[in-house]
């Protein structure tokens, strides 16, 4: 009676650990925030990894094109770990490169930060960056004189 007693405690200890690698719901889509126009992230979750894939559109800090006009800016998430059921945070990057449809790679690839995702359910949550370039890089990097900045922001689908 003991034994099986400390077994369904000791079950019910590891389990949630090993569910929590597993989503609560397909996020898929894109999100933004009404009130914040021009910018969004793109969610894409792969069902039989539980892998995700985030863009974050949003303009570029360091410079206008021109006049008040900011460059478009987008941060990637190529993956991540979900650490509940409702969580993900992975390192994100801003990459560039010869394009994926042309012979050869030249992709400069240096994590700048993290992006973390709380969804609240299906339809809402709280998206989190934290973008921290490294020092040092070189002036061809995509991130170079990219400035740190973090924020957290509520999101929810963008309905079609």
């Amino acid at each position: 009676m003991i034994r099986r007693g400390l077994a369904a405690a000791l079950a019910a200890l590891v389990l949630p650990a090993g569910a929590q690698g597993v989503p609560a719901a397909d996020y898929s889509d894109m999100w933004y925030l009404p009130s914040e126009s021009g910018w969004g992230v793109s969610f894409t979750q792969h069902a039989a990894t539980s892998q995700a894939y985030a863009v974050w559109y949003t303009y570029d800090p360091r410079e206008p094109a021109s006049g008040a006009t900011y460059r478009p800016l987008w941060i990637v998430m190529p993956g991540g770990t979900w650490s509940t059921p409702t969580r993900i945070s992975g390192p994100v990057y801003v990459l560039n490169g010869t394009p994926f449809n042309q012979a050869g790679s030249n992709r400069t690839v240096n994590a700048i930060g993290t992006f973390t995702f709380d969804f609240s359910s299906a339809s809402s949550g709280t998206f989190t960056y934290d973008i921290a370039p490294p020092a040092g890089l070189a002036s061809t990097d995509p991130a170079y004189g990219l400035p740190a900045f973090s924020g957290s922001k509520p999101i929810g689908r963008q309905s079609f």
